[in-house]
């Protein structure tokens, strides 16, 4: 009987790929292989039990026994490998440095296993590339990934399709992407042509010079209340098109829990701590405001609270004091009179 073992995979490209050079390597030492792809959700509370783990951890709330987890920090360049004993209790007993991903730290612990796995380098790339978010960096077949997985973001089934596709580059060394790749790639084609509609119809709320898209299913404009499951998985792309334009763009989607505000700015003369500031105090303390880079990302604190209209009404808010901003800056740029 063949000996077996459970890769419990990240849901990135770079987590899919690195699976599936693992899996590659014990297929190699004659282990049956089953591959598993728990959601952020469910890896609360899992039991990863003589297992790997890739791109998966005891931060992510599973629970780790007698296994073995291969993690990438990127910030550091820096891969590592973590061994969990019988209590859970975990230590650090390799190191890679310098590496770009952690498809290219799993490629340096399978030679700790006494296997080489060959990956074509335009495929290492693209993942690195897409880890960074600069996508202007991907080829051809790093798009159609890229863009595959974006309308397929929630679903386990798609990280199936990767895994497949990805063995086969591993086999194959092919750069060509799959049939069912170029299909969802497609679907991505579709909705953001839909977008360009829904920019040019103008369905979405406008202040001044400043837009506020929204994407939601209780939004009363037919044309994104229908379209909605297509809109869906590329709201950030919405916004990023939009904000790239007019250096500044509000974003109001749906989620699980709610309605969530998110706002883009690339402007030096739009302050986010006057924006933040212009919010109330009773409204403040029901948010969650968390700034990341060019961007604010605004939550209701009780999922409940989070209707359209609540959310609409906060909106209200920021998109006055930008507005007030903007028009200040466009003063100060008018030439004075002698």
């Amino acid at each position: 009987m063949p000996r077996s073992t459970t890769i419990y995979s990240g849901w990135g490209w770079d987590e899919v790929t690195a699976s599936a050079i693992l899996a590659t390597a014990l297929l190699r030492k004659g282990y049956r292989i089953y591959v598993e792809f728990p959601s952020p959700s469910e890896r609360k509370g899992l039991a990863i039990t003589k297992s790997y783990a890739v791109g998966i951890s005891h931060k992510d709330g599973a629970i780790l026994q007698d296994s073995v987890s291969i993690q990438y920090i990127p910030e550091k360049r820096l891969g590592v490998v973590l061994k969990y004993d019988s209590t859970g209790k975990s230590d650090l007993i390799m190191r890679f440095s310098n590496v770009g991903s952690l498809s290219a730290t799993m490629l340096e612990y399978v030679e700790t296993l006494n296997e080489r796995v060959d990956i074509p380098e335009q495929v290492l790339r693209d993942i690195e590339a897409i880890n960074a978010g600069e996508y202007d960096r991907v080829s051809k077949l790093g798009r159609v990934m890229l863009r595959a997985l974006k309308v397929n973001y929630s679903s386990k089934e798609f990280r199936q399709l990767m895994y497949t596709f990805m063995m086969e580059v591993l086999r194959t060394k092919t750069l060509k992407p799959s049939e069912e790749l170029l299909k969802e790639n497609e679907k991505y084609d579709k909705a953001m042509e839909l977008a360009e509609k829904i920019l040019e119809n103008r369905e979405y709320i406008q202040y001044d010079k400043l837009k506020v898209i929204v994407i939601s299913s209780k939004f009363n404009r037919d044309l994104i209340k229908k379209n909605y499951p297509l809109l869906k998985p590329v709201t950030y792309d919405i916004l990023m098109k939009v904000c790239k334009k007019d250096g500044v763009a509000i974003l109001v989607q749906e989620t699980e829990l709610g309605h969530t505000i998110r706002v883009c700015l690339y402007r030096r003369d739009v302050s986010f701590v006057k924006v933040i500031s212009a919010i109330p105090k009773e409204m403040s303390e029901k948010l969650s405001i968390i700034l990341r880079g060019n961007h604010i990302i605004i939550k209701f604190r009780n999922p409940q609270e989070s209707t359209l209209d609540n959310v609409l009404d906060v909106v209200d808010v920021i998109a006055n004091a930008i507005v007030t901003q903007l028009r200040a800056a466009e003063q100060q740029r008018k030439p004075r009179k002698r």
